[in-house]
């Protein structure tokens, strides 16, 4: 929950009830970080139905945007609108190999960014993966890294322990790469097949160059999913959520209160 940034948050949080949680396995969540995203989406669902809720708006980032695909193919009637941020859906039966749709301007180091926020361990080391994966890499970009950086360690609660302090890279990483190896083998009981059963209005965003998941992955899920929009952040990669954190939470809200994208999607 503490990656999340609190500027967004709030900003979404002024207008409705904002829920966040750690998935099992991670952070204040006992038990064990399922090894496929189906298994995300129903611990997912298991947590909505035991606070008695009946339907919900549903925002999922990164890897969080696999699980509430399939939370959204599974439980359909439980999601109003679904936003998928930075994220991409499941590989076709063919292996297609997709790229980024803008080349990175960086020699990539030996490890990746993926490798890169899996391994690290120290303080500076998340805070160096984080800014390497989530960010460009010139001025505005190290900035934003900062200041995103700095914004997640406004919270502090009293007898709880700090986020690096909850992280088990032993465990919980090891599990979330083997999920993320899971969507990238084609299953046709995973969303690729599937997205066209999305009957609810979805918002999909990313910035304009994710290195760590691939821009052109986004657009390629607006494509499959009918009446879709898509929002693209100028001169952002995949932490352009917390680059444009008012933004984003701008485009959010409007998404959620207006009608426009559920009138097309019936039409669809």
């Amino acid at each position: 929950m503490d990656f999340w940034d609190p500027a967004l948050l709030n900003a979404l949080g002024d207008a409705r009830p904002v829920i966040i949680f750690d998935q099992a396995g991670i952070g204040r969540s006992t038990g064990e970080v399922p090894t496929s995203f189906k298994g995300w989406a129903d611990d997912l669902i298991a947590f909505v139905t035991a606070l008695g809720i009946a339907q919900i708006d549903l925002f999922g980032f990164s890897m969080g945007g696999a699980a509430v695909q399939m939370a959204a193919l599974t439980a359909p009637k439980l999601v109003r609108k679904l936003i998928i941020a930075g994220s991409s859906t499941s590989v076709p039966d063919d292996a297609v190999k997709f790229v980024p749709a803008i080349v990175w301007p960086r020699e990539t180091p030996p490890t990746g960014p993926l490798k890169a926020l899996a391994t690290a361990a120290t303080p500076e080391e998340v805070e160096y993966s984080l800014a390497y994966s989530f960010f460009p890499d010139d001025l505005i970009g190290r900035e934003a890294a900062k200041t995103y950086w700095n914004r997640i360690h406004e919270r502090n609660v009293a007898g709880e322990p700090r986020m690096l302090e909850l992280t088990d890279k032993d465990a919980g990483a090891k599990r979330q790469l083997a999920t993320y190896g899971e969507w990238s083998k084609y299953n046709p009981h995973n969303a690729w097949d599937r997205l066209a059963e999305l009957k609810m209005p979805v918002l999909v965003l990313n910035g304009d160059n994710d290195v760590l998941i691939p821009s052109s992955r986004s657009w390629e899920m607006a494509q499959m999913i009918p009446g879709a929009q898509l929002v693209i952040y100028p001169h952002a990669g995949h932490g352009f959520l917390y680059q444009y954190a008012e933004l984003v939470a701008r485009h959010v809200k409007m998404f959620l209160d207006g009608n426009e994208y559920s009138e097309l999607g019936a039409k669809l």
